[in-house]
């Protein structure tokens, strides 16, 4: 039997150890045995890190590295601190960023890796997610992106993965290659747009692929209030970063589309007004006028 490629699982936790501890768990009953955790908390105020930090020493899970960072450092920041550690291992060959709050089944990472191995060209592979509320229902296979109007959506249909613009970030396996080649994640938006913005820096070097036998159940936006079944529930902090990376991403690849995205900004202007939402008016015109 060949040996497995050795793979780094970086979680990263912020303001929500109950679900991180359930990720933590599925992660553990995985049949794959060449691989190693990693749990960064993103310097979270509720005192969420001290208790993973206690709950891993009482379970004596000692293969698990814990690390808490000084400082909110946002999806890719605080991503990138377990990237750095695992590319110290020279036997790495893969790293798999897996939101917190998500369940895997015990293939999951077995199946992205046989996928991954398929060809050299695949940089970046992702997962079948399942709704975690209703596992009858598919949250996507991958992302797509409407550059004219900077806005994001997900592939439902098995059939429609060639047209993937990017791998949904919740569960997301990168080669050694690419994070040596093409650096690591973007740390820019702080949230949101990451997985994008990735997938533009290494489409002309590495394609994309997705694992349609990796099932991963996705929460989805638990941590920071982003569900994007319930738009009126969104928190201002998820609908001010979306806004203003949808701005940041455009000026940085499509420059052309800014006239575009701007008119589509104006509607979810309209939007807010009938949600009742005046404070996030202002907020989208000042991100509009630079002033975010």
């Amino acid at each position: 039997m060949a040996e497995q490629p050795k793979v780094y699982i970086i979680i990263l936790n912020y303001n929500n150890y109950s679900d991180t501890l359930e990720c933590i768990e599925s992660v553990l009953k995985l049949n794959y045995a060449s691989k190693k955790i990693i749990v960064i908390d993103n310097d979270s105020p509720n005192q969420s890190g001290e208790f993973i930090e206690r709950w891993l020493k009482e379970k004596n899970y000692t293969q698990i590295t814990f690390i808490k960072s000084a400082k909110n450092l946002g999806y890719a920041g605080g991503n990138n601190i377990g990237i750095k550690q695992a590319l110290q291992d020279q036997q790495m060959k893969y790293v798999w960023i897996l939101n917190n709050d998500t369940i895997v089944d015990e293939h999951a990472l077995e199946a992205l890796v046989k996928k991954a191995n398929e060809s050299p060209n695949i940089g970046v592979c992702g997962s079948k997610l399942i709704y975690d509320w209703d596992r009858t229902k598919i949250q996507g296979y991958g992302g797509t992106y409407n550059k004219w109007l900077a806005a994001v959506g997900t592939i439902t249909d098995e059939d429609q993965i060639k047209n993937m613009d990017y791998v949904i970030g919740a569960s997301m396996l990168i080669k050694r290659e690419v994070l040596e080649n093409v650096g690591l994640l973007g740390e820019d938006y702080f949230l949101f747009f990451e997985e994008l913005d990735y997938a533009q820096r290494i489409k002309c070097k590495y394609t994309l692929a997705c694992a349609t036998d990796s099932i991963v159940y996705h929460k989805e936006g638990a941590s920071i209030g982003a569900k994007a079944s319930e738009p009126k529930k969104t928190s201002y902090i998820s609908d001010y970063y979306t806004i203003r990376n949808r701005i940041l991403i455009t000026k940085k690849y499509f420059p052309y589309c800014l006239f575009t995205v701007y008119c589509g900004l104006l509607l979810a202007i309209i939007n807010r007004f009938r949600r009742g939402q005046r404070d996030r008016i202002i907020m989208i015109i000042r991100l509009m006028l630079g002033r975010g």
